[in-house]
């Protein structure tokens, strides 16, 4: 052996030797982009490696990768052996020469970095479970023809020998005589000339993959002339019947049909055509949703505040409730739905602990409703991105076929918050005020970074894009400058950049002839609630636009205020003249507005008109109040006061309330509220936790390691039963206290565990022996009682004196392999 050769490094010869020889920072960022091999931490390198090679995590990993690096995988496995080794020359020869050998070598590390392939690029290890992770068929292609063919029948053969000219024989030589023929290129390259357009047709669409048909029988009758296309190409060998009706395309005729053997892809994802535009305009644009947003979530709790809907036995919200406020608050059923699982998703909805409970808005709503619109519109944005609810399955069918409806356990997806994201991500990678012109070149670089995900994950994708642009994430589809703040994590940065960006608040509005109201920009929250009972929002944008009518005065009337409070409220706030056609209607409303009065007796109606108390009385409208006269201007009831007071208002009638001292009152109390809704519980794993936590999780992982390595080294002096502590044990622990001697102890965890500590022990007391640990800094200490094993720990370089006489007292030598 040369000397050159004697130095070279030995290379690792399994997957936990490599683990060994990665730096900490490769081992951290393996556990950071794989975070199910961190949970729980595992106690050494050989545990690591382990879960490396559990099927579910590799094929969660592969699901991942983007279309070149799954594609550069597949090369790797067509051309590994059967024991997982292959090159990544043999892997970039495969790809094609249109592919660039450095996007490769880029694509490579990415697999190592993820753990999917360890070693070096000339002698590369595929982790097991990498070819069952990639089907079947890697990148649309067959199984090589001597895998297929050993399976067909001799008599399904011997026509095909007869056809290409080849001697009987039977199995396994006639699969091997057809197998030669294919791997032989000229010849190969013969029967494809042959084909016809129909068989053609045939071969390109399987050789673009998936590689199996479908026909009506692959047993071959009659001659060439006589047969369907399928069957013609069973004859010459270029498909294999599988089974009476399914046939497979061998992988060296689709690799001979194809431009690229593994089909053409790009290192590169797909451009996305944008409209470039300034930034400023964009947020611009996006806080004309932001503020729609802020105003229907709004609507929505008074709305619920006043006419709570229940909660189905199921849970959720059932489908007339969720139609009423969709009326409610004019928009559609998908809006309602994304409005009421972001409101509940930050905690301002939730249901009532009662016997049949309802939905109502939590204390915390009303603490963020005071809170500025730049404020209160990240706490919803946060919730969006943050929940693993999917509103846009609401109203569809589940399993069983039973619909899903809105706040049910059916929306919950646990992967939808990667997933907003990732989309999100993908908008953010484009220039700051871009937008893009073509939605479908979004989802197709979607596509293109998760290809094994693409199908299932488009629909949820699409639903995202739409969200965003609902909540004013996105504008016109880009992605506005407060929200890619947002998602960088600068919440209170984030919040400055939209509070700049949203138009000033305004304390006024413009009153119209025609009794519409214009608010020529976001109004400020006492003029909003204000404005809301005494007129009816007609259109929202940068400028609302509310009527008044009839209704709305009344309900201002019923909610407490005065004719003289309207008409102040209008004369105060409005920049144009009130019009004299308002004015008569707020004073005709309020003169007749309380002309029948209810009180409390169980409850009384009064009325100095006696021919209206009559008609009342008569009226089968109010049949179920069970009025009954007491006085020529008094009529009373067993039902409440404001049962009285609703079923009058709906017959038609205009009472007020009235208190004690004949004053007209409003019944109004304090909003009714559902319970506060526990915080939402986040779960970190380590791979998402900060780098220092990351390096002691990998240094825990060395230093379990070496002791696992230790341990194989050093043989038990002595084993116990946890919490029974023998004496020779004792003997031993307090020798090695003399000695200065290290140890390797076995102990028992609280929770059942066995752990192994390398440790010097300097005393024995109480109960407990101490020492210092290799790498830490304060004394450790074990209870005596939970001692399983005792290893002596010697310095193989020492040179102990061989004259010196053994002290008959100081018990057994402390040497390695001794029991």
């Amino acid at each position: 052996m040369t000397t050159s050769e004697s130095a070279a490094p030995r290379r690792p010869g399994s997957l936990t030797e490599w683990l060994r020889g990665r730096s900490d920072a490769q081992l951290a960022e393996l556990i950071r982009r794989r975070p199910d091999l961190g949970l729980p931490a595992p106690p050494d390198l050989a545990t690591l490696a382990s879960r490396m090679s559990v099927r579910t995590s590799v094929q969660r990993c592969v699901d991942g990768l983007d279309a070149f690096t799954l594609r550069v995988l597949e090369a790797l496995a067509l051309t590994a052996t059967d024991a997982g080794t292959t090159t990544l020359d043999d892997a970039t020869r495969l790809l094609g020469t249109g592919v660039a050998a450095d996007a490769v070598q880029t694509a490579f590390g990415q697999l190592v970095a993820l753990g999917l392939v360890w070693g070096e690029p000339d002698a590369a290890h595929l982790v097991a479970p990498i070819r069952d992770s990639l089907g079947v068929h890697p990148a649309g292609l067959g199984r090589p023809a001597a895998v297929l063919f050993a399976q067909v029948p001799d008599v399904l053969l011997a026509p095909v020998l007869r056809r290409l000219g080849l001697p009987p024989a039977s199995q396994p030589r006639a699969g091997e005589a057809v197998t030669e023929v294919l791997e032989d290129p000229d010849r190969l390259a013969a029967l494809l000339a042959e084909a016809d357009d129909d068989e053609t047709e045939v071969l390109s669409r399987l050789a673009s993959g998936p590689p199996i048909g479908i026909v009506r029988d692959t047993h071959v009758r009659g001659d060439d002339t006589d047969l369907p296309a399928p069957l013609r190409l069973v004859l010459r060998g270029l498909l294999v019947p599988l089974d009476q009706r399914t046939v497979e395309l061998p992988r060296e005729v689709a690799v001979a049909l194809r431009p690229s053997p593994l089909g053409e892809v790009s290192a590169q994802p797909p451009e996305v055509p944008v409209v470039e535009r300034e930034p400023a305009e964009l947020d611009r644009t996006g806080t004309t949703a932001v503020l729609e947003f802020l105003r229907l979530v709004d609507s929505l709790a008074d709305t619920w505040t006043f006419h709570p809907p229940a909660q189905l036995r199921s849970g959720g919200l059932g489908v007339r409730d969720l139609r009423r406020t969709a009326k409610d608050l004019g928009v559609d059923e998908a809006t309602v739905a994304l409005i009421v699982e972001v409101a509940a998703a930050a905690g301002l909805l939730n249901a009532t602990h009662s016997v049949e409970p309802v939905y109502l808005p939590t204390p915390e709503f009303d603490t963020w409703r005071r809170h500025d619109p730049a404020q209160r519109w990240t706490d919803l944005a946060l919730a969006w991105l943050a929940m693993t609810r999917q509103p846009s399955l609401v109203s569809q069918r589940g399993e069983r076929e039973r619909l899903i409806t809105a706040l049910s356990p059916d929306a919950e997806r646990g992967t939808i918050p990667a997933l907003r994201r990732q989309v999100l991500q993908t908008l953010a990678e484009l220039p700051p005020g871009a937008a893009p012109t073509d939605r479908e070149a979004v989802l197709a670089r979607l596509a293109w970074q998760a290809p094994r995900r693409a199908s299932g994950q488009r629909p949820l994708a699409e639903a995202v894009l739409v969200e965003a642009d609902v909540l004013g994430v996105t504008a016109a589809g880009g992605l506005t400058g407060y929200s890619r703040t947002l998602l960088s994590g600068s919440r209170t940065v984030a919040e400055q950049v939209l509070a700049g960006a949203l138009p000033e608040p305004v304390d006024h509005f413009l009153v119209q002839p025609d009794l519409t109201v214009v608010v020529p920009g976001p109004p400020t929250p006492d003029l909003a609630a204000e404005l809301t009972l005494a007129a009816d929002l007609e259109s929202s944008g940068g400028a609302s636009v509310y009527r008044i009518t009839e209704a709305s005065v009344r309900r201002a009337l019923d909610a407490g205020r005065s004719g003289t409070d309207i008409a102040a409220f209008m004369a105060q706030r409005s920049r144009t003249p009130v019009p004299q056609s308002l004015t008569y209607l707020i004073d005709d409303l309020a003169r007749r507005h309380g002309a029948l009065r209810s009180g409390a007796a169980s409850s009384y109606l009064r009325s100095d008109d006696e021919a209206l108390l009559a008609r009342v009385l008569s009226d089968r409208g109010t049949s179920s109040l069970q009025l009954r006269r007491i006085a020529p201007t008094v009529l009373v009831s067993t039902a409440p006061v404001a049962r009285v007071l609703d079923v009058l208002r709906e017959t038609g009638y205009a009472p007020a309330a009235e208190a004690p001292d004949g004053e007209v009152i409003s019944l109004g109390v304090e909003a009714a509220r559902a319970p506060s809704r526990p915080p939402a519980r986040v779960v970190r794993s380590r791979a998402t936790d900060s780098g220092g936590q990351l390096g002691e999780l990998i240094q825990r992982v060395r230093s379990g390691d070496a002791l696992t390595e230790l341990s194989r080294r050093v043989q038990p002096i002595a084993q116990q039963v946890p919490g029974v502590t023998s004496a020779a044990t004792m003997g031993l622990l307090r020798d090695a206290i003399r000695a200065g001697q290290r140890i390797l102890l076995g102990v028992a965890e609280t929770d059942g565990t066995a752990s192994r500590h390398e440790l010097l022990p300097i005393s024995m007391a109480g109960g407990f022996v101490r020492g210092h640990e290799p790498g830490a800094s304060r004394l450790s200490a074990y209870p005596l009682h939970r001692i399983t094993a005792v290893s002596a720990i010697v310095d193989p370089d020492a040179d102990p004196d061989p004259d010196a006489d053994p002290d008959p007292d100081a018990g057994p030598e402390l040497e390695p392999g001794d029991a």
